[in-house]
């Protein structure tokens, strides 16, 4: 049985201790009280239910790996995946890929990127780029019931609808955050960092760079940014042609994610079979070699021996 929230117990409580429609007002008023009852019962549940986003992953090129939340394996993957909470997404030099949340948002992840898929819930949603970078386009509808976080070792964006980037860097430790033509982000610096309590609201077509040691921080305009433009175009067509989009169950999305983890396994089976073959074939052919090599060398003994019996017979006159 799904939980209500506290407001919705309290409405449908007051709404039974109601009284019930007049006698003489039985057909027309009775059968109003029942709809009024059956849409408020449907109000409580949906209040009550912690919606998770149908998140997807497409491999669109190059090496992309997947970690589920239940193992220390990275598996690789082609073709299209459903992510779950705590899986974490990697990609190589020449890996792309691209992750959508139903038909509310599009992520374009970059080459030499790993983002964790932190949660999935439509009132909090959470991932962490520990390195690499993103583009993304979400739905300008995302409101107070829908919100989204990007977490960096550097810093936090809190998005609401909008079109964005961040990539951080590794060696640098900076992250910087970047808004296109419309939407704006609240980004403050991680724990521990100078400044860590102050936010700086990012407009469209502005970026800001944040770093551990960096106490004076500021908005510029959109510059070093720019290059992910092209990525956003795409996340945009990507997002229109979204419409449409129907979720899957629970049992299919397992279905399929145990079909692209498992091709991961069978190739290594493969290829351990493949090893294992070429290893007998070695051991047999040099079985072989050995073989002839011991008969070659008895081969030889006996004719020397027999030469040394020649010898020793007495010469005929």
């Amino acid at each position: 049985m799904s939980k209500i929230s506290s407001a919705a117990f309290c409405f449908l409580m007051l709404a039974c201790a109601a009284p019930l429609p007049a006698q003489e007002e039985e057909g027309g008023g009775q059968q109003d009280y029942q709809k009024m009852m059956q849409q408020m019962m449907k109000s409580a549940n949906s209040q009550g239910q912690s919606e998770t986003w149908d998140a997807r992953l497409k491999v669109i090129s190059g090496s992309v790996m997947v970690k589920p939340a239940d193992s220390e394996e990275w598996s690789g993957i082609t073709g299209e995946i459903p992510l779950d909470p705590d899986d974490a997404v990697k990609t190589a030099s020449d890996g792309v890929a691209e992750l959508y949340l139903d038909d509310k948002a599009a992520v374009a992840i970059g080459r030499n990127t790993q983002l964790d898929i932190s949660s999935l819930e439509q009132g909090d949603t959470v991932f962490s780029l520990n390195f690499g970078s993103i583009v993304a386009k979400v739905k300008h509808l995302l409101n107070d019931k829908f919100k989204m976080q990007v977490r960096t070792p550097s810093a936090v964006c809190a998005v609401r609808g909008t079109e964005f980037a961040v990539e951080h860097s590794q060696l640098g430790k900076e992250t910087t955050v970047a808004v296109f033509d419309e939407g704006r982000l609240a980004v403050t610096q991680a724990e521990g960092a100078e400044g860590a309590a102050q936010e700086y609201l990012l407009e469209k077509n502005n970026e800001i760079t944040l770093a551990p040691d960096k106490k004076r921080l500021r908005t510029v305009p959109l510059a070093r940014m720019s290059r992910h433009r092209g990525a956003l175009g795409t996340m945009r067509a990507r997002l229109t042609a979204l419409k449409g989009w129907k979720p899957k169950s629970q049992a299919r999305r397992s279905a399929l994610r145990d079909q692209a983890l498992k091709r991961k396994i069978i190739r290594r089976q493969l290829k351990s079979g493949a090893k294992a073959k070429v290893k007998a074939k070695g051991r047999s052919s040099a079985k072989t070699k050995a073989a002839a090599a011991r008969r070659a060398k008895a081969k030889r003994q006996a004719q020397e021996e027999a030469g040394q019996e020649q010898e020793q017979e007495p010469g005929q006159e």
